[in-house]
């Protein structure tokens, strides 16, 4: 089944509710494991969209949550979070220190990527947003989430075969 969110901007309200149901799943599935395809992401503050908070699952010493707050806190959790970047070193120094954050977090350079994938235990989304504030808050963007084992399956493969194209972030 596919949804797309109408109340929200781009994928606002689908990544949150994304993240949300990851990271639940990184608390209580053993070999958990986050892939995440983009060819930009940044630290951006993850902007409250219904009645659903993060506070209660995720430590932080912010009053805002961050996108790297919720990565950090799926690797505490016991899960692997494996990111495939672009090589637009402009983005790299912030992704370097949250890969340096935890040996659960692995970050790798892909140079010729462009595709858009997100892929965990309950759920992912492939399409056009970037891992980035506008991406995902202002830009009028095209994307799919899907919850069924196959669909999800698929997508985790394709992010799988650009990681294994990556080589580490430096």
């Amino acid at each position: 089944m596919t949804q797309r969110s109408t109340r929200q901007p781009s994928g606002k309200a689908t990544l949150y509710n994304f993240l949300l149901n990851e990271l639940l799943a990184s608390q209580a599935v053993n070999g958990y494991e986050l892939w995440i395809l983009s060819p930009w992401v940044t630290n951006f503050r993850l902007q409250r969209t219904y009645h659903v908070t993060f506070s209660e699952l995720v430590a932080t010493r912010h009053e805002e949550l961050h996108l790297f707050d919720v990565l950090r806190q799926i690797a505490a959790n016991g899960g692997m979070v494996r990111l495939t970047i672009g090589d637009d070193n402009r983005y790299h120094a912030p992704l370097r220190l949250l890969n340096e954050q935890s040996l659960r977090i692995d970050i790798r350079v892909y140079a010729q990527l462009h595709g858009k994938a997100y892929a965990g235990h309950y759920g992912a989304i492939a399409g056009s947003p970037n891992l980035t504030h506008g991406g995902i808050n202002q830009n009028a963007e095209i994307y799919r989430y899907v919850h069924d084992t196959h669909s999800i399956a698929q997508l985790r493969q394709q992010c799988i075969e650009h990681y294994q194209q990556g080589v580490a972030l430096q």
